[in-house]
């Protein structure tokens, strides 16, 4: 695998620890906050950037722009549902009308959006046709927004980027 590659998927996984990392338990010798700052060192070498200031600047902006990539990812569907069996919520448990704490979406990353963790449970709980329309507006209002606010951060970041580190960027998936 070629070291862009390499770097795209890990700077993918990555951007779903920046917000999460101290909030889940050390899982063996996996500490994120090494893996982040390795990940954060790596991408300042891929753009280049000896100046401190310089970095501080394009950093912020990066930290935004992967927060609202996030925040879509959030939006972005329930996988789970794929695997789980008619009447059963995604995980494998029986429909309760209780809270889903303890599971998580998306993986890398992507808070559960509230409106969409809504949408799955009336599609699984088999909601009325109304409260299904509602619940589909409400996740494609959220996810304009949070579209939008990705689309404003990724401005912001192409602000004080060279084209060569834009496109360093778009190559490792953290601008489109």
């Amino acid at each position: 695998m070629n070291k862009l590659a390499l770097l795209a998927a890990a700077a993918f996984a990555v951007s779903g620890l920046t917000t999460t990392a101290q909030e889940q338990p050390r899982r063996g010798n996996f500490n994120p906050e090494e893996m982040r700052a390795r990940m954060n060192e790596r991408v300042r070498e891929l753009l280049e950037v000896k100046n401190e200031d310089e970095w501080k600047l394009i950093f912020a902006r990066i930290e935004k722009t992967q927060e609202a990539q996030r925040e879509v990812r959030g939006l972005s569907g329930d996988f789970r549902m794929l695997f789980s069996r008619s009447g059963e919520q995604p995980g494998g448990a029986a429909p309760t009308g209780g809270d889903t704490a303890g599971r998580t979406r998306g993986g890398f990353g992507g808070t559960p959006n509230p409106d969409s963790e809504a949408l799955s449970k009336a599609v699984t709980t088999k909601a009325p046709t109304d409260d299904l329309k509602l619940r589909l507006a409400k996740v494609r209002e959220a996810r304009k927004a949070a579209e939008a606010k990705y689309e404003k951060a990724a401005e912001d970041l192409r602000q004080v980027l060279t084209v060569r580190q834009e496109a360093a960027l778009v190559a490792v998936g953290l601008l489109k």
